[in-house]
């Protein structure tokens, strides 16, 4: 099973990820469990007890890198796609990062990035 976290720091936006997730996965026929979480300390605290399969992070600035770097150096081959205000995008590249995305952006440009972890897990 798919454990897919959503680390957003408004419930609103960690409630439209969690949702677009959910959407792409059963037209997948794949029903993951999707935890939403908008304290990165309570975060850190559960993956410690169940690893992340996928992460969705979307905070601005430097808590959303801080949040990558670390979720990368606990769990090297977890998938993510990362979101933010600033361009990160080379620390993405550097982190192994799935998909980097400015944060607010359509649901296409979201769905590319389910696309990718879809079929990374498949091959």
């Amino acid at each position: 099973m798919y454990h897919i976290a959503v680390l957003a720091e408004k419930e609103m936006e960690g409630q439209y990820y969690a949702e677009q997730i959910a959407r792409f996965c059963s037209e997948k026929g794949m029903f993951p469990q999707i935890v939403q979480y908008q304290d990165q300390e309570l975060f850190f605290e559960n993956v410690q007890k169940i690893a992340p399969t996928n992460v969705v992070i979307a905070f601005s600035g430097v808590a959303g890198l801080n949040a990558a770097k670390h979720l990368r150096s606990i769990y090297p081959i977890c998938g993510i796609i990362w979101c933010s205000v600033l361009d990160f995008s080379l620390h993405a590249f550097m982190l192994r990062v799935d998909y980097f995305l400015p944060k607010l952006i359509a649901e296409e440009a979201f769905k590319q990035g389910l696309i990718i972890w879809f079929e990374r897990a498949n091959s």
